[in-house]
């Protein structure tokens, strides 16, 4: 029996959610350190704190933005085996 399944497609969506997540927690965080600096009393050196966030934003920024110019397979072709 063959099918047509678009693991590809599932694959790529996968990452650009978990690129997009990275983001948006990291958008967050840098929200809150701005908002409220007092209240994230692990974190000293807020300059720091903040600096971090942007390098996980940036990373996954870069990453969303490679995977978008890759190429496209839309669908592999699977043969289950007797």
């Amino acid at each position: 029996m063959t099918q047509i399944i678009d693991f590809n497609r599932e694959l790529r969506d996968a990452l650009s959610l978990k690129y997009r997540g990275e983001i948006a927690a990291a958008t967050a965080n840098i929200q809150v350190y701005l908002h409220n600096p007092a209240g994230i009393g692990e974190h000293p050196d807020i300059i720091a704190a903040i600096d971090s966030e942007v390098e996980k934003a940036v990373a996954a920024e870069e990453k969303l933005e490679f995977l978008e110019r890759l190429p496209f397979i839309d669908e592999y072709t699977y043969t289950e085996r007797d």
